[in-house]
């Protein structure tokens, strides 16, 4: 597993986690994840507060981090973000979505061999 994904697995539970205690589960310099959290808040994916030390995963993403079984019983999801354009159109897997609004939007979402979901949030 990629120190990314699991570094949202464990803040993936809704409670805070110190950065100290995950450097230590992750074996990557607390520096280093600090830069990681300040980065994933400012893309709205996690809650970082500086102060405390502590991170946690923003409950609008937790959805797109639950894991299906395969036939061979191994998990195997992925997931990504795509910022859409005012009044443009992509293709994701055969499907269109298209940004009717005036602002960007952005779209989270889940593939697990098919398209399963999309979550939708405005950008700032």
């Amino acid at each position: 597993m990629l120190r990314l994904d699991y570094f949202l697995d464990l803040v993936n539970d809704g409670t805070w986690h110190n950065l100290t205690d995950l450097s230590k589960k992750l074996n990557i310099p607390e520096r280093r994840l600090a830069l990681l959290s300040k980065l994933l808040s400012e893309t709205n994916i996690v809650e970082y507060e500086t102060k405390e030390n502590n991170v946690r995963l923003k409950k609008e993403w937790s959805i797109l981090l639950e894991k299906t079984d395969d036939q061979e019983g191994t998990k195997k999801s992925a997931l990504g973000t795509i910022v859409l354009p005012p009044r443009k159109t992509i293709d994701l897997q055969k499907i269109q979505i298209t940004n009717l609004t005036e602002k960007e939007l952005e779209l989270g979402f889940r593939v697990n061999k098919e398209l399963e979901e999309i979550a939708i949030s405005m950008m700032k």
